[in-house]
């Protein structure tokens, strides 16, 4: 009997031991506590769930913590538009601002399948990244798409799609600017464009013209017919004369100058400047291919 003794006075110094951790870590939970801003899990509620990056926080959880704790702009999610600003305005008692033009994807190449010579064959993993560390790409053109949709594999809205060509094609009901595209692409020709502009350069080629024209048959041919009109069109105001520029043989367009009168595109000889069919040389590309359908 006796050496039951030890046994239970040790059970009871360690419950009286935790007994007292216990209480001592109950009242430290009480007195440490951080209560929780409940506009953490309103903003959380509100932002669209789609995890996507874009805002540059780890996620949507991330996005709201910091709107929150840190007073973050409530215009940097992408995917919700301008109802989840007022929202988020409403839900931290701030004025709403406008959040600017939505973005949209924009793919500044139409140099596909049938435009452009290889100067070797791939036979690698099937992905835009490796290609493009072998030779500058499999393409003579060591600017342009290498159509194997790095991008569309990318998009977590499925906004791109690689057409018959090898081109990557953006729905821009579908695209949410969330720059993941943008990310993706090795060759650095997507970028984030107003939605309310139409024109768009599709080149980004750098080398003079008979060296482009080795490689593709729809690239820039720096001709400055572009940047003629739009001088033309803007001689009475100075600083929107240079809202097209051709800059390392290509041109290039500063949006926050652009009117969108669109005179660049309709003068552009190869066409390479979008609305394409305002073209008048695509206009009589279209001509010519409807007489050889007639013969």
């Amino acid at each position: 009997m006796e050496s039951i003794f030890p046994s239970i006075a040790s059970l009871v110094s360690l419950t009286v031991v935790g007994l007292i951790f216990g209480i001592i870590l109950s009242v430290a939970k009480i007195k440490l506590h951080v209560e929780k801003d409940p506009r953490i899990e309103k903003v959380n509620d509100a932002l669209p769930g789609a995890n996507c990056g874009a805002c540059g926080f780890p996620g949507c959880a991330g996005y709201a913590t910091n709107i929150v704790e840190k007073g973050v702009d409530i215009t940097l999610c992408p995917v919700g538009g301008g109802d989840l600003i007022d929202d988020l305005a409403e839900i931290m008692g701030i004025e709403a601002s406008s959040g600017g033009v939505p973005l949209k994807a924009t793919v500044h190449c139409h140099g596909g399948l049938a435009e452009t010579t290889k100067k070797y064959l791939y036979n690698g993993p099937q992905t835009c990244v490796a290609a493009h560390q072998i030779m500058d790409g499999f393409k003579v053109c060591s600017y342009g798409c290498l159509g194997m949709g790095d991008c569309e594999a990318s998009c977590p809205f499925d906004a791109i799609i690689m057409n018959e060509n090898g081109i990557p094609e953006v729905d821009k009901n579908k695209c949410t600017g969330c720059n993941k595209c943008v990310l993706a692409c090795p060759r650095n020709i997507i970028s984030l464009v107003p939605e309310n502009f139409e024109v768009k350069v599709m080149c980004i080629n750098e080398d003079k013209t008979p060296v482009m024209k080795q490689g593709c048959s729809v690239g820039c041919i720096g001709c400055k017919l572009c940047e003629k009109a739009c001088r033309e069109v803007h001689k009475d105001n100075p600083d929107l004369d240079t809202a097209i520029v051709v800059t390392n043989n290509f041109a290039t367009i500063d949006y926050d100058k652009c009117t969108n009168c669109l005179k660049c595109a309709e003068v552009c000889p190869v066409p390479v400047i979008n609305p394409l069919e305002i073209s008048k040389k695509w206009k009589k590309m279209q001509e010519k291919k409807k007489e050889e359908v007639k013969v």
